[in-house]
This record gives C-alpha cells, structure tokens and sequence, in this order.
C-alpha cells in the first residue's frame, strides 16, 4: 500500500469513527435561532426527577465546575409523566437557563415537550424532544428544539 493509499485509508476511518461518535449523541442537541443569541453550548445532558417537576438539564463543564446552560421542565404534580405524552410548556412547565449565565430568555409564546420513551425509576430511559417559540421585547419571534436521552435521576 502507497503513502498515499495508507492515509486515505487512515482518513477515511477516521471520518467513520467521528460520524459513528456523532449518531450516539444525535439525540441530545438543542438547535433553533435562540441557540443564535443565547450561550446554550452544553457538553451532557441529564434528566432528574425531583418532587414537583421532571428536569432535563442541558450541562457544560467549566472551570467553575457543571452549570445548567438550559432547563425544561414539566410540572410532576399536574402532569401524568408517560412515553407517548405531550406536555404544553407554558401550562405544564417551563424553559429557564441555569444560575450565572447572564440575561434571562425572553418569554415562552408556545412550546410542547414529548417524552418517547419514560420509564420512571431511577436509571430508566427517558427519551424524547421538544419544541419552543420565545417572543423578544421588540416582537422578534425566536425559536428552540431539542431532543434528550438520558438515565433518569431521582433527587
């Protein structure tokens, strides 16, 4: 095999592994216009059961330690949590950014969230997306998706 032949080849795995690596985390992602305006870069994302409210947290490691860079939240007292369920974000829960991470985002016009899959005992998947439209002070729609995958926590 030439030098040439051998890099290609070396290349060519290579680009196989980053898209094999980038297929495992393709559930986890947040995209849309907001994601244009705000810092919402995370590296993992959790899902925890507290007492009154389901939270997927988008996480970034940083030197000050794990900050919450987005939180979506449904409401647990007034929301039955089961796969196959969509939940109205601005009745049933909320879109916040975590503690320290500058401007608040502007106010929740409409957005559901659905769980594909929900098991709720801790370290059961939950699995699913979830879409948002925020209005600006100026009248300026933005807009946000994600999608989770992750073990649930119970705090």
């Amino acid at each position: 095999m030439t030098g040439i032949a051998r890099g290609m080849t070396v290349l060519a795995a290579a680009a196989l592994a980053a898209a094999a690596s980038c297929d495992r985390d393709s559930a986890n992602y947040l995209d849309g216009s907001l994601t244009e305006s705000y810092d919402l870069d995370f590296d993992a994302v959790r899902v925890r059961l507290y007492t009154a409210e389901l939270s997927i947290e988008y996480v970034a490691n940083g030197s000050q330690g794990e900050q919450v860079a987005l939180r979506v939240t449904v409401d647990a007292n007034d929301a039955q949590l089961a796969a196959g369920t969509v939940y109205d974000l601005v009745t049933q829960g909320s879109i916040t950014q975590g503690d320290g991470t500058g401007s608040p985002l502007p106010d929740l016009d409409s957005g559901d969230l659905t769980l594909s899959k929900y098991a709720g005992t801790a370290g059961g998947k939950v699995e699913g997306k979830f879409d948002a439209r925020f209005v600006t002070d100026v009248g300026t729609t933005l807009t946000l998706r994600g999608g989770f995958s992750a073990k649930l926590e119970v705090i």
